[in-house]
C-alpha cells in the first residue's frame, strides 16, 4: 500500500501541466489602421485578450461619431474549442448574436453575423503571424 502512495506522489509531483496560449499579431483591418492590434488566446482557461492602439488618424476619425472611443484598450472574453476551431462566446440575443472565430490555418479572425437563423461570416482582421506558447509548471 505504501509503494503504491509513493508511485502515485512521484507521477503527480514529476508530471507538469502545460498550457497553450496563441498570440495573434500584427492583425490589419480594411477599415481601420492600429499601431497594435493583438489576440492572445489561452485555451485552457478559455479566455481571449484583445490588445489595441488605434493610430491618430484613426483614432480622430472614429472619435467624432463616438466621444466613449478610446484610443488604447484592452478587452477580454470567454473563447472555447469546438470543432476544431476557435471560437468567443455568443454576444448579442437569440435572434441576433455574432462570435469571433480565430483561424489559424490562414491567419484571420472573422465576424460570424446571426440573424433570425440565417448566418454570414466575414474577414475582420488579418494577421501577419501566430505565436504559439506552450506552458508548463
Amino acid at each position: 500500500m505504501e509503494k503504491k502512495f509513493i508511485i502515485i506522489c512521484f507521477f503527480l509531483f514529476s508530471s507538469s501541466l502545460s498550457a497553450e496560449i496563441l498570440v495573434f499579431k500584427n492583425c490589419k483591418s480594411e477599415d481601420y489602421e492600429f499601431e497594435k492590434n493583438e489576440y492572445k488566446i489561452d485555451i485552457n482557461k478559455g479566455e481571449m485578450t484583445r490588445e489595441f492602439i488605434y493610430t491618430d488618424e484613426t483614432y480622430e476619425r472614429l472619435r467624432m461619431n463616438d466621444m466613449r472611443v478610446q484610443k488604447e484598450n484592452i478587452s477580454t472574453k470567454g473563447v472555447t474549442k469546438e470543432n476544431g476551431e476557435i471560437i468567443t462566446e455568443i454576444s448579442g440575443y437569440p435572434a441576433f448574436y455574432t462570435q469571433m472565430i480565430f483561424d489559424t490555418f490562414d491567419k484571420t479572425i472573422k465576424l460570424k453575423s446571426v440573424l433570425n437563423n440565417t448566418e454570414g461570416i466575414s474577414i475582420l482582421s488579418n494577421c501577419e503571424k501566430i505565436i504559439k506558447y506552450k506552458l508548463e509548471s
